[in-house]
């Protein structure tokens, strides 16, 4: 299982203070079902830098039209893509501070039994954001509970 936030490191050293703690990180593909609607899509903005809690409309469900990394600090989400053939954290694509996420949880089979694990990522504004995580996703959902605990 690689450590996607040692992969990660050169990218998100590149965007964040010295005083900005990196907590998890992981490795995202995009969720399955017709209700979603995907950033890269005509008027999204994938590929761009910018403030995701801006593009999500409460009425529609946005996520990622690629394999993407997320990365989380003690202020914010980070979303940089991830080289499907390659392997490599590529670019930021977007950000999100915590106060826009109310909560994420995962949904994932019991050990033993077979089936896909999905996070769900809900922001502030009533949207929510569904997709398949990779390995750590438990420790990832548990370091965000964490992070937006009161000091």
């Amino acid at each position: 299982m690689p450590d996607f936030l040692k992969k990660a490191r050169r990218r998100v050293d590149a965007v964040c203070p010295d005083d900005e703690a990196r907590l998890a990180a992981l490795f995202i593909r995009p969720g399955a079902g017709d209700e979603t609607k995907r950033l890269g899509a005509p008027g999204g903005t994938l590929g761009k830098v910018a403030p995701l809690a801006d593009q999500i409309d409460a009425n529609d469900h946005e996520i990622f039209d690629q394999n993407a990394v997320l990365v989380l600090t003690d202020r914010r989400l980070l979303v940089f893509g991830h080289g499907t053939l390659t392997g490599r954290v590529r670019d930021l694509v977007g950000e999100v501070a915590l106060d826009d996420i109310e909560s994420m949880s995962l949904d994932a089979p019991p050990p033993g039994e077979r089936g896909v694990a999905t996070l769900t990522i809900d922001f502030a504004n009533g949207a929510t954001a569904v997709v398949t995580p990779g390995s750590r996703r438990r420790r990832f959902v548990e370091s965000f509970e964490a992070a937006k605990q009161p000091a």
